[in-house]
């Protein structure tokens, strides 16, 4: 009986081709509804 070895989870750089992570994709969004909000695209009377 042999014991199989973990396979290494596949990472970004694997594939060759550029990743975005779940984390940086929120900040980016984040950062863009502050613009809109601070440049008066999005007023109060807009948020819930």
């Amino acid at each position: 009986m042999s014991v199989q070895q973990k396979s290494r989870p596949e990472s970004p750089d694997d594939h060759k081709r550029f990743s975005l992570s779940e984390d940086w994709a929120a900040t980016v969004v984040g950062l863009i509804l502050l613009a809109l909000c601070l440049t008066g695209l999005i007023t109060p009377g807009m948020i819930p």
